[in-house]
């Protein structure tokens, strides 16, 4: 392990049973053990008839605010949901008609297809490393992913922030790519949304959307059911509306067994601490970029072009990554050795 501490390495072995050299947690992140456990005994619960319904929104709490904590929300700031693009999408619905929305080039389109279904919105996009600097008067808002799912480019979240605040813009963050690696603790945005699934390590199925006071009360519940009641077991029948006074009016019902997986993945993620699996996923992704004759970088992703020869070389070795945008995409994550980064390297370089 690049991360030498014992605890680590430790927490790893006892979680994590590859059977490839698995460098694809931008696709998504390996299941813990214990989080597999926690879905199957769930539905053998639902099997045997006795699984308890209310009792997980319990656990959907503590999910709120570990990932809170994670991005330095209070849990009553935290909505949840089971798609980044449903909860962008409430942000989209709230612009008055003829905003003016600002999008990096190649973004995935979770974040961009909500605001340009909205006919009636001006949407601009402009190269990623260029955001900050093409923040004008008259913007609405600015949405990005702070990490580029194409190829792990990071943004410059600062000044993005500092632009957007200067012309009196709004900020909506994706986390997708950036939750449960990269530092995200207080980035300053309006909102933030992050799917669960990949590197926070979750079941498919769980989303979240945070925002401050201001800017969520901006938003209408378009998706509002029966959850998104000050009290769903109260609340679920008949008018009139009886919304939660916090975030939780932007709920829709919940995926149960993913909810009870993410709970331990972020138990997990913070029992091992972002800082620390920062430092082990980029120093790794170095080692990857040193290997291939590039320069050091900030991201956990590696993107690069690769010729027809050594993507079967990849494949053969059993090195699992994914091709974006017509290049090699490979993700280290805290579960990846230097072993497996020179098995990628011999593959690559033949």
């Amino acid at each position: 392990m690049t991360t030498t501490s014992p605890a680590f390495s430790s927490v790893v072995r006892a979680e994590f049973a590859p059977t490839t050299t698995y460098l694809n947690s931008a696709s998504y992140g390996l299941l813990p053990k214990s989080v597999v456990a926690a879905v199957i005994e769930a539905e053998e619960q639902r099997m045997r008839g006795e699984f308890d319904i209310p009792g997980v929104d319990s656990i959907i709490d503590e999910c709120r605010a570990a990932f809170g904590r994670l991005t330095g929300f209070g849990a009553e700031q935290v909505a949840v949901g089971s798609q980044v693009s449903q909860l962008v999408g409430l942000v989209a619905q709230s612009l008055r008609p003829g905003a003016n929305v600002l999008v990096p080039e190649h973004e995935f389109n979770s974040v961009l297809w909500p605001f340009l279904v909205r006919t009636d919105l001006n949407v601009r996009v402009v190269p990623l490393a260029e955001l900050p600097d093409a923040i004008r008067p008259g913007d609405d808002v600015v949405a990005a992913a702070v990490v580029q799912s194409a190829d792990g480019a990071v943004l410059d979240v600062a000044a993005t922030v500092a632009a957007a605040r200067a012309h009196g813009a709004r900020v909506l963050f994706d986390l997708s790519q950036a939750a449960g690696w990269l530092p995200v603790h207080d980035t300053g945005a309006d909102w933030i949304v992050s799917v669960g699934y990949k590197w926070l390590l979750g079941p498919k199925g769980t989303a979240f959307l945070a925002g401050t006071p201001a800017a969520l009360d901006d938003l209408t519940p378009v998706a509002a059911g029966w959850y998104a009641g000050y009290n769903p077991w109260e609340t679920c029948y008949d008018g009139p509306l009886r919304l939660a006074p916090d975030a939780r009016r932007f709920d829709v019902g919940p995926v149960w067994p993913a909810w009870i997986g993410q709970r331990r993945s972020l138990e997990l993620i913070e029992q091992v601490g972002v800082e620390t699996i920062h430092r082990h996923d980029v120093a790794l992704a170095d080692r990857l970029r040193k290997g291939l004759g590039l320069p050091e970088g900030n991201s956990a992703v590696v993107s690069i072009e690769v010729a027809e020869a050594a993507l079967e070389r990849v494949r053969a070795a059993g090195i699992v990554g994914a091709m974006r945008a017509g290049r090699l995409r490979l993700a280290c994550h805290l579960y990846n050795t230097e072993d497996e980064i020179d098995r990628a390297l011999d593959a690559l370089l033949g």
